[in-house]
């Protein structure tokens, strides 16, 4: 898995802020240099004076603990991101994230060496295409490179529409049928066939896979002495069945959106490597209102390796009834 910042701590430079700690302190100070104010009201005009100073010390000292989170790879965000990425020669991509546009930061500090490696190759993949969600680079034998790729084609073709869906299918050579009328739900299905077949989502499809291939064999990204290949990553399907069982004044309407959350929280939360444990599916259908989830598939965690990567095949869930 990809280097993060996510597991350091909070530089202690950056001060714990409370609107009260400072005003107390601004009160106690005032009243040591002003005796005969000792008995204060909360209604006196000083005292209201005390608590706009407060404040604007508050948002002062805000202002200062933000402008050092812009000098933070970690914390930096939006435009403050795209200055220290540029520092580094990095370019947001277009609608990029700053989770995605920070990684790929990181790949570039770390692939920076002089003899290119993992992180070189894998910032580059990162970087070929805007529908490369994760790569992960291996060294099957000396001089051996293999580049694998994790897809967001899948995804960006399911929530695409109209004249969107309309630009997706040219890049793989499928146009709407206008004679017959053809709608997003038809034409999406035509698209995803011809890009994936029947492959999963995350796989990466042959015209995905030139594309990369073709940024990372250019002569000023590929060690000279290296052989890379790059391939799609290895997508394995998982099937969901699981039995629900709510509260009795539970309306059974929280149901209707589960898969499409599941599908979401998988798309979230999982990627190359990430292995999908029984126990994180029960937490996602444990909703505010369900009394118990009996999941029946799968059977067992699924752990898959640094190239594989899960996608759901198909979500039955059913309502089995009401219990306390």
């Amino acid at each position: 898995m990809a280097v993060t910042t996510n597991n350091l701590p909070n530089p202690d430079i950056i001060e714990a802020l409370d609107f009260q700690s400072i005003f107390d302190g601004m009160l106690a100070d005032f009243r040591t240099r002003n005796p005969e104010f000792s008995a204060l009201l909360h209604s006196d005009p000083a005292v209201k004076l005390l608590e706009v100073a407060a404040y604007r010390e508050l948002i002062l000292r805000q202002r200062v603990n933000d402008a050092f989170k812009a000098t933070l790879l970690g914390l930096a965000a939006g435009n403050d991101l795209d200055n220290l990425a540029d520092f580094y020669n990095v370019s947001r991509a277009t609608d990029e994230t700053d989770a995605a546009l920070r990684a790929r930061t990181i790949e570039k500090i770390k692939g920076s060496s002089t003899g290119g490696g993992a992180a070189w190759y894998r910032f580059q993949a990162l970087s070929a295409d805007d529908r490369v969600a994760d790569a992960l680079v291996t060294s099957p034998d000396p001089g051996a490179v293999q580049i694998a790729i994790l897809s967001e084609e899948a995804s960006q073709i399911a929530a695409a529409t109209g004249a969107a869906l309309d630009t997706i299918g040219a890049v793989y050579g499928i146009t709407r049928d206008t004679g017959a009328n053809e709608q997003d739900v038809a034409y999406r299905a035509r698209i995803r066939t011809a890009a994936l077949g029947t492959a999963g989502d995350g796989a990466a499809s042959a015209l995905l896979i030139s594309a990369v291939d073709g940024v990372l064999q250019a002569p000023d990204v590929r060690v000279i002495t290296d052989t890379l290949t790059t391939v799609s990553a290895s997508v394995v399907v998982v099937d969901v069945t699981a039995d629900i069982y709510l509260y009795p004044d539970t309306n059974s309407n929280i149901l209707n959106n589960l898969e499409a959350s599941l599908r979401a929280d998988l798309a979230a939360a999982g990627g190359l490597g990430w292995d999908l444990a029984r126990s994180w599916l029960i937490s996602r259908m444990h909703l505010e209102g369900v009394q118990r989830v009996e999941l029946t598939s799968p059977a067992a965690d699924v752990v898959i390796s640094g190239s594989q990567a899960v996608s759901f095949g198909t979500i039955s869930i059913t309502l089995a009834g009401y219990d306390r």
